[in-house]
């Protein structure tokens, strides 16, 4: 009998605790951070994933400064811990509390343009409905939202940005449309059939890179201009609309985002013939984690509210 099979008849003593602590060090990539993160010590956590991976071999490749990184055994099992963490949660959630498919804490990300514009409302009238589910928002570019989705960071989440991860399951949500956006006393503000060429001169405030907006600008407008003039690059909506309404220079951005000022007077839209900008809003699932009822509720609920609702 191999040592790994007498585990077995003995009795593999894995715990819960071990789980959840294997599952923090994942996430935040440093034991001491882990421990923070669950309220106890070092020392204890340490032992605990010591512990661990003394039933089932190493489960981290560890590198200099005590950052830690899973190696094959840990990516293998993070799915697993994840799902088992939160069923322990679930049923004990039903059986305390009651009604566990009504209750819990969802954390959700979404990129700049849905998070903001979109997803409060969203949130609110869902918190109205099932006051016992609590959601944490959390606002981020697209790329670094597929990131913590993968590593089971966050429960789901809504994007601007295409997402081809194996990992992922992608929902196709709501359209969307991006425009080009300048000071109402630029030359081309509010006039019709302008040529793109004609903005090959001007100086563009955009999303950073990794983000949804700024893929679309770059396969559309960039790859036409070759090389447009970027005089800077900002990661809020607010701060781009600012900038342009200062007169630093022109962007592209969601109409979603800027129909207010743009209602407003306080910019304007330049109107370029033949260029169509129109994406779509995602919702992101991870494919392996566990999926519990407050999920299954919130993802249908979104997946609901459709363009005008």
């Amino acid at each position: 009998m191999t040592r790994k099979q007498k585990g077995w008849v003995d009795g593999m003593h894995i715990t819960l605790r071990q789980l959840e602590i294997f599952k923090a060090v994942a996430q935040c990539g440093r034991v001491t951070a882990a421990a923070e993160l669950l309220f106890i010590s070092q020392p204890a956590a340490s032992m605990a994933l010591s512990e661990l991976e003394k039933h089932l071999g190493s489960l981290f490749d560890r590198h200099q400064g005590a950052s830690m990184t899973l190696n094959d055994a840990g990516r293998a099992l993070l799915p697993m811990a994840c799902e088992l963490v939160d069923r322990a949660k679930e049923i004990e959630q039903q059986f305390i509390d009651g009604s566990c498919y009504e209750q819990g804490v969802l954390k959700i990300s979404a990129s700049s343009t849905v998070g903001n514009n979109l997803m409060p409302k969203i949130l609110g009238d869902f918190s109205r409905e099932f006051p016992r589910i609590r959601t944490e928002l959390t606002i981020d570019n697209s790329r670094s939202i597929v990131n913590s989705l993968v590593t089971m960071d966050i429960d789901m989440a809504v994007v601007e940005g295409i997402c081809l991860h194996p990992d992922i399951d992608v929902h196709t949500w709501r359209e969307d449309e991006l425009v080009i956006i300048a000071h109402p006393d630029h030359p081309l503000a509010n006039k019709d059939n302008v040529e793109l060429k004609a903005l090959k001169d001007e100086s563009w405030i955009l999303r950073e890179s990794g983000s949804g907006t700024r893929e679309l600008f770059d396969e559309v407008i960039a790859s036409q201009l070759v090389t447009p003039r970027i005089l800077m690059s900002l990661n809020r909506s607010e701060a781009i609309k600012q900038a342009v309404s200062d007169g630093l220079g022109i962007a592209c951005i969601s109409r979603l985002a800027v129909w207010r000022a743009v209602n407003g007077g306080l910019l304007s839209i330049i109107n370029v013939r033949d260029l169509t900008l129109k994406r779509y809003f995602y919702l992101l699932l991870n494919r392996n984690k566990y999926r519990s009822g407050a999920v299954q509720k919130i993802t249908d609920f979104i997946l609901s509210k459709r363009e005008g609702e």
